[in-house]
């Protein structure tokens, strides 16, 4: 069964199967970690409900995992997997402990990038529901997370920090906008910057909100205070001259 479920994989994931070809190496060790033996029976999973028919390519390498590119029944996708071999278990605790959200959950080493990868998906559905611009969740299971791609055929959305000179100030406005929508859906982002906002159609939209916490968490008021400086900074550079204490009025934080 074991092998049938690697030779079924092999035909899937098109970025494993490279990685097995060119290095000859196992699964345990091909892509960085990426694709242990948890994670290939996760990807197998998705693929025998149909979630997803086939991954393509990486899209980015992070420092808690990978995104690729994957096919679903009504076009691209885009497939989150946190690698399981490399965890910060007190970096990722920090965040979850004092979420009410997962009070109920058991952390261990094993679990813990399972329940970061849980959480991931429950700040992305509790954004989108709150109507900020951010990927459509789809599917999570296990440490794989499958959400909509942004892009087009040829390319993914460029990070903003890759585009920033080339897009018009309205996208800052538009930023700014969607940080007032993240205010009141009362999760506080955490880690906003131009590496976790993409640009496609001159429209920015959030990623990477694992770490985003609710307004009433113990480190919210650190982390919003985190996002508003890095964020003046980063619409300073697009042309847009406001301060700490503007942008605070401007989210309607007091």
């Amino acid at each position: 069964m074991r092998k049938e479920i690697d030779e079924y994989l092999y035909e899937k994931i098109i970025p494993y199967r490279e990685e097995r070809r060119e290095k000859d190496m196992d699964d345990r060790k091909a892509y960085g970690g990426v694709f242990d033996k948890r994670t290939l029976l996760a990807f197998y999973k998705l693929l025998k409900k149909g979630v997803i028919e086939e991954v393509e390519f990486p899209i980015s390498t992070g420092k808690e995992g990978d995104v690729f590119r994957a096919i679903g029944k009504e076009g691209f996708l885009a497939v989150k997997v946190y690698r399981m071999s490399t965890i910060n278990y007190k970096g990722l605790s920090r965040f979850i402990d004092g979420d009410d959200r997962f009070a109920h959950i058991h952390k261990t080493r094993d679990t813990i990038v399972l329940i970061w990868a849980r959480k991931e998906f429950r700040n992305l559905s509790d954004y989108y529901r709150s109507n900020v611009n951010v990927p459509k969740p789809v599917a999570i299971w296990k440490n794989i997370l499958v959400m909509e791609y942004i892009g087009d055929e040829s390319i993914p959305a460029p990070l903003l920090k890759n585009v920033m000179e080339d897009v018009s100030k309205e996208v800052g406005y538009c930023i700014i906008e969607e940080m007032r929508k993240m205010m009141k859906a009362k999760l506080v982002h955490g880690d906003l910057s131009e590496y976790n906002i993409l640009v496609w159609e001159e429209k920015p939209y959030i990623i990477d909100v694992a770490q985003a916490v609710p307004v009433d968490h113990p480190m919210a008021d650190e982390l919003l205070v985190r996002d508003i400086k890095n964020m003046v900074r980063v619409l300073n550079k697009m042309g847009i001259r406001i301060e700490e204490r503007e942008l605070v009025k401007e989210l309607e934080v007091i």
